[in-house]
């Protein structure tokens, strides 16, 4: 017991003298977050990082993410993927890419990937949650009973453990050896051995493990270590694998000033000690101390909800009550910020000087506000420190516009302001003038004064040239003996900005003008060399130099283009934004111990290795609060290696640390696309084919940007990025600190981008990361489209085959058609020459058969059995007459010889006469015989081809109805037109075949097959000529059938023009007429001809000896010298003999001799 008080009375003996010394606390920097940096809300309750680094930080109002650039609170695209609520009281990631969260409103399953949640509104209140090696989820409910989350069923199962008392549970966990541990305040701390089998519920084996006796105040761990607090507010470590713990601290003081301790954490070796209400300590550990464990307070002195320790970098996470989130962390470089333009200093004009005297006192020159001194200024600690303020008003200050500060070696400090120079006398404590005239005008703009030995000053103004002050100090006040000024281009204003200047060595000062480049001066010469860089550079903001440094390396000279390099004179080099710097403008560059320089620019400061050639820029980002820089606002504090730069609203002091931090070459991961400036989720395009992960992308989706990040959150902003795209080029490109590659137009296949960053502050670079990008082609472009287009080129090129075979065969079934045609037309034309010329010789046979029948008929004298027999060859003479007279009529319309003759005609009257003269047949066949025929109409036609159109249609209509059927004759005028309809009941005429009736090809191949059993037996020549008569009418002929009930025939006819037909008729005979010759005809002499004169005389000619004897024998008759008797023709004249002759001529043999040679 005597040890354990001894070593609590070293421990607060330890405490008690590191409150007074701050040691190594500026090994650790503070950077902080909160809603200006884009936090949703300022009180934080949990803290987590999942497997890619990213930060998930819990507030009371939402989930916030950061990436070491960006911190944004996480907003679903879809609003179904809300949580639950917006107070985050705790998260937990259990497998890859998978948080736990409880809210206040219930436990979700947040896939951080998908951005899908799955909300378990059971779980409402507080739960504790684990998770098992398997990364399976345990929870302990509200009802104190555990519970086990299926994986696959996606649902919570009870486990058969006993019931806990729930408020008592400070903190639950799960070991390497899948051992589940209870923590609970009233000392019942229980272990469970969890088994489980493939796919099933695990079980839980209650062992007693845990030693440790009486309640526990407080508990928390991580992995296999848990620091608990005990009822004597005794701090210990307990390994859960060994089951050793280990004393750390007595914190009975700390709690009971600070209260409730809600976190622990430890880091290295020491521990971090977070109190609900009042700050962060820091358990620092001592190795060569008795007591290990000294007190280190942090400067975080609101409440600590939480602490979370980084799972890959020396940062401690520090979630606060209402000061966001500290991000705690070892640094080489400890950076202070001191801003001016608060109510302390209410100073609102940039420093535009800085220097530390040997009293400490830190003297800040601004621009408008006069001086501000500061006295015991502690720039290795950033003490506490009293403020003094010099200007025009209470001093003899020449002008609050105050540019520069110098050291003397008089006990003096020499400042430049804008209208002139004054001094500060340590000796009388006070500002004293120094009026210095130069060819006759008052020195003005002093912005570098450089003190080169006790009697001379060198003085860089802006405007007024490089100006020489030979001192008099013999009865201790300094004043002018004598005054020089150096002027470029005779005295230009625009060419003599002097900026700054350097002493290099007690010979050798450098002038930095503005515009015009560097000036290197032999002050023993007084002869300037100038150094100009813009030859090479081609831009003239490199000769405008506000800074100049030399070292072992050569020189270095900032200007507006970035910092110049010179080894010596023409061989330099320009490093700038392309080399990683926040910006070109380089307004200060100090050395530090390790020999790296520090620029100030306007975007913050940059450390550049010059060995290495690496930048580490430091911003915003890195806390930096001021971060536009002036110039000659730099300085360095020589005996504690502080680096002071000043800016527009403040200054900031750089401090060397003694602790390394680590190094540290982060992950590189995709995280975010955008789509035509639209950003989507990149998980949802993601594809895992194989063991490669593709980015997949439609063809329309083809403009987008990719970005990739290196997630450091001590360094995130000093990265350069390069990246090749293979497939397009094998080339890197060097993308600078951008994070984004941009894509336009990339055509559809697949692509490797390979990515690899660059540390500027280690100089090393990463290995490449690959990801694979798929451009889908557009469905023509697919390959099953190919695979279609190849079938289509196929039944193409067997289409133009077919094609061709087709268009072949057609070609030659047109020729044969051709050739069938032909020979067809010959056939035809042959045949109906034929017929013809049957019918031809069929006139004379007819005429001697129809003449003689009416002779004996007309004879008195002949018998009834006689006149019987002749009447029946009398009328099947006038049958075939009517045939011959048909093929005759077909013939002449066929060969184009049929001339109209177009005459007003009474057509109501005609046709009616036609078709009343059907009344024998209509009364004998019991046929319904309707004529509707309008009355009075008249219309120009051909009185024959009308009569043989109508006659024809009739008997065609006759010839096919059935007894007792029905016949329909209409006629009437519509519009110009005259229309004749002649419709019939009975078989009616298939569709195949009502094309065929008016062919002309099937009426004489068929004539010999016609039917000549019908009381109409017909040649079929009557619809040939019906259609033959309406073309040459300029008319129209129509028919539809229904078979079985009706057939109808129609025939629309025109108006034609009247025409002479007398003049018509001779024209054809004269066609018709041989030509006489006027060759006198050549008499026989063996032919005697008995004439007499006083009787009249009638030459017959005729080839056929019979016709030329009937005709005689009838001429003779009529003459009283036949046989017959003279009762026979009583009235013998030569008239009556010509009227039987024209009666004769009327027969078919007329044609014959007319034709007749």
């Amino acid at each position: 017991m005597g040890k354990t008080y001894l070593s609590r009375f070293f421990f607060f003996l330890v405490i008690g003298w590191w409150s007074l010394l701050d040691v190594e606390a500026t090994a650790y920097s503070l950077r902080q977050f909160s809603s200006k940096n884009g936090l949703s809300n300022s009180a934080i309750l949990s803290i987590c990082q999942d497997c890619d680094g990213l930060i998930w930080i819990g507030s009371c109002d939402g989930l916030n993410v950061f990436d070491g650039t960006e911190l944004r609170l996480y907003k679903p695209v879809d609003v179904r993927n809300n949580l639950s609520g917006n107070l985050i009281d705790n998260i937990m990631e259990a497998e890859d890419h998978v948080l736990w969260i409880q809210t206040n409103y219930g436990l979700d399953r947040f896939d951080t990937h998908l951005q899908t949640v799955q909300r378990f509104k059971d779980f409402q209140d507080i739960s504790c949650m684990a998770k098992t090696r398997e990364n399976d989820v345990l929870v302990i409910k509200d009802d104190g009973y555990i519970y086990y989350f299926d994986r696959k069923g996606l649902k919570f199962h009870r486990l058969n453990a006993k019931r806990l008392a729930f408020e008592d549970i400070q903190y639950i966990c799960v070991d390497s050896a899948n051992v589940l541990w209870i923590f609970s305040s009233s000392g019942d701390v229980r272990s469970y051995v969890i088994e489980k089998k493939e796919d099933s519920i695990p079980e839980l084996i209650l062992q007693s493990l845990f030693e440790q006796e009486g309640e526990l105040f407080w508990t928390s761990g991580e992995g296999d270590l848990v620091y608990f607090i005990d009822g004597a507010y005794d701090l210990y470590e307990y390994d859960l694998r060994s089951r050793n713990k280990y004393f750390i601290a007595d914190l009975k003081e700390e709690i009971a000033q600070r209260g409730q301790v809600p976190s622990i954490v430890k880091q290295r070796d020491d521990y971090y000690v977070g109190f609900k209400s009042s700050g962060l300590i820091c358990l620092k550990y001592q190795s060569d101390s008795k007591v290990k464990y000294v007190m280190q307070s942090i400067g975080i002195e609101s409440g600590i909800f939480c602490l979370f320790k980084d799972r890959f970098q020396d940062i401690i996470w520090v979630g606060t009550d209402g000061q966001g989130v500290y991000m705690y962390f070892i640094d080489h470089f400890s950076i202070r910020n001191t801003l001016l333009d608060t109510s302390d200093y209410q100073i609102n004009t940039p420093v535009r000087a800085l220097f530390l005297d040997d009293e400490q006192t830190l003297w800040v020159g601004t621009k408008g506000d006069g001086i501000l001194r500061m006295l015991r200024y502690a720039p290795d600690t950033g003490g506490k420190f009293d403020v003094e303020r010099l200007h025009t008003g209470n001093s003899s200050l020449t002008d609050n516009s105050v540019y520069c500060f110098a050291p003397s070696c008089w006990n003096r400090l020499w400042i430049g302001t804008e209208h002139g120079m004054n001094y500060y006398s340590y000796r009388e404590r006070k500002v004293k003038e120094f009026p210095v005239m130069v060819d006759g005008k008052t020195l003005r703009y002093v912005h570098s004064i450089c003190e080169l030995n006790d009697s001379t000053i060198w003085v860089a103004t802006v405007g007024e040239g490089i100006v020489k002050i030979v001192l008099n100090v013999s009865d201790g006040e300094p004043k002018v003996m004598f005054t020089r000024r150096i002027v470029l281009d005779g005295g230009r204003r625009a060419s003599n900005y002097f900026f700054t200047s350097h002493q290099e060595n007690d010979s050798i000062l450098w002038f930095g003008n503005r515009g015009y480049g560097a000036y290197r001066m032999n002050v023993k010469t007084e002869v300037m060399m100038p150094f100009r860089f813009d030859q090479e550079v081609s831009n003239q903001a490199v000769n405008d130099i506000f800074a100049i440094l030399s070292n072992k390396k050569g020189y270095w000279l900032g200007t507006s283009f970035g910092l110049t390099h010179m080894q010596s004179p023409g061989n330099y080099r320009v490093y700038n934004e392309a080399d990683g710097f926040p910006n070109n403008t380089v307004h200060g560059i100090l050395e530090d111990g390790e020999h790296n320089l520090w620029l100030s620019t306007n975007q913050g400061v940059v450390r550049f290795n010059i060995e290495a050639n690496t930048v580490q820029a430091y911003n915003r980002q890195n806390n930096l609060e001021v971060t536009e820089f002036s110039d000659g606002a730099f300085f360095k504090d020589e005996r504690t290696g502080t680096l002071f730069f000043g800016g527009t609203n403040g200054f900031i002091t750089i401090n060397e640390n003694d602790l390394t931090a680590m190094e540290y070459m982060p992950k590189l991961q995709f995280y975010r696309l955008s789509i035509f400036g639209k950003e989507y989720n990149i998980y949802h395009f993601l594809r895992q084919d194989k063991d490669v992960e593709v980015l997949e992308l439609d063809y329309s989706q083809n403009f987008f940007n990719l970005s990739f990040v290196a997630v450091d959150y001590i360094n995130g902003n000093n990265y350069t990025y390069s990246y090749m795209i293979d497939g397009l080029s094998n080339n890197w490109i060097e993308n600078g600190s951008s994070t984004t590659a941009v894509f336009s137009n990339l055509p559809p296949g697949q692509y490797t981008l390979w990515v690899k960053c660059r540390s500027n502050i280690m100089g090393k670079e990463s290995k490449p990361y690959s990801l694979v990008i798929r451009i889908a082609p557009p469905w023509y472009m697919t390959q099953l489209a190919y695979w279609g287009y190849f079938l289509l080129f196929l039944l193409l090129l067997w289409g133009l085959v077919y094609m061709a075979i087709r268009r072949y065969r057609r070609k030659r079934d047109i020729i044969i058609e051709k050739l069938n045609r032909q020979k067809r037309d010959e056939i035809y034309e042959s045949k109906l020459r034929f017929f013809t010329n049957i019918t031809h010789e069929f006139c004379t046979p007819l005429t001697l058969i129809s003449g003689p029948c009416e002779k004996i008929l007309s004879y008195a004298g002949t018998d009834g059995y006689i006149r019987k027999y002749a009447d029946l060859v009398q009328q099947n003479a006038q049958k075939l007459n009517s045939l011959i007279q048909e093929l005759i009529e077909f013939r002449r319309l066929e060969t184009g010889h049929k001339v109209l003759d177009i005459q007003e005609v009474a057509v109501d009257e005609h046709t009616r006469g036609i078709a009343e003269s059907f009344g024998e047949w209509v009364e004998s066949r019991k046929v319904d015989y309707q004529l509707n025929i309008e009355e009075g109409d008249r219309w120009n036609t051909d009185v024959s081809c009308l009569s043989k159109i109508v006659n024809n249609l009739i008997s065609n209509a006759f010839k096919y109805t059935s007894d007792g059927g029905k016949i329909t004759v209409e006629q009437c005028i519509e519009g110009e037109r005259l229309c004749i309809r002649v419709s019939n009941s009975g078989k009616g005429i298939k569709k195949e075949n009502l094309d065929k009736i008016f062919d002309r090809y099937k009426i004489l191949d068929d004539f010999e097959t016609q039917n000549k059993n019908e009381a109409f037996p017909r040649n079929g020549l009557g619809l040939a000529i019906c259609h033959s008569m309406v073309n040459l009418l300029a008319g129209e002929i129509r028919v539809m059938s229904i078979p079985e009930e009706v057939t109808t025939f129609e025939v629309v006819l025109p108006m034609l023009t009247v025409t002479d037909a007398k003049s018509g008729e001779l024209k054809e005979l004269k066609k018709q007429v041989m030509p006489i010759s006027d060759k006198p005809v050549e008499q026989k002499k063996d032919i005697v001809a008995d004439y007499d004169a006083s009787r009249q005389t009638i030459m017959i000619i005729d080839d056929d000896p019979s016709m030329l004897w009937f005709v005689t024998e009838m001429t003779c008759t009529v003459n009283g010298r036949s046989g017959f008797s003279s009762k026979v023709f009583p009235l013998a004249s030569t008239d009556r003999i010509l009227s039987l002759l024209l009666i004769f001529i009327g027969m078919p043999s007329s044609n014959a001799i007319m034709r007749s040679p």
